[in-house]
């Protein structure tokens, strides 16, 4: 049984690896502001996503036929860990460490790309005198303070 508990922790981490693989490549997209490609990574993400959801309930299960259990620190809690298991967990440990990394770098980088349009728009709405010169969320072009419409009806 620990054999097996030990090639559910490695395809797991294989996943985990994939995913950061992907956060990587989805960080390069978005300094590149290259949609089409975030699009396309999102749609793996999910995917990845979803197996690892899958991997984590199997290799769950597993652990607990094996009375095995995780601590609040991520340790691996129990009377009699294999040493095989113990490195695999190790090894999960750190990739889900590094994963977790990435994502909260692209959740930075975004949060940065999205505070810089924001004191842009801002620049632009005290230059302009409020949202003259602007589009809204519908593609039109906002109505400013004193702003005239030349369509009538």
């Amino acid at each position: 049984m620990s054999q097996s508990l030990i090639q559910s922790l490695q395809r797991e981490t294989e996943g985990l690896e994939t995913f950061g693989q992907l956060l990587a490549q989805e960080r390069d997209a978005i300094k590149r502001g290259d949609f089409t490609a975030l699009s396309e990574l999102l749609t793996r993400k999910v995917e990845v996503g979803q197996a690892l959801s899958r991997q984590v309930r199997a290799r769950e299960a597993q652990m607990q036929a094996l009375g095995l259990r995780t601590g609040a620190d991520g340790q691996l809690l129990g009377q009699q860990i294999d040493a095989g298991v113990a490195e695999a967990w190790r090894k999960l440990i750190f990739a889900a460490r590094v994963t977790r990394d990435g994502n909260a770098l692209n959740g930075a980088v975004i949060k940065a790309h999205l505070e810089f349009t924001q004191e842009a728009i801002q620049a632009l709405r005290q230059h302009c005198g409020g949202d003259a010169g602007l589009y809204g969320k519908d593609g039109r072009a906002a109505a400013g303070v004193g702003g005239v419409s030349l369509a009538a009806g």
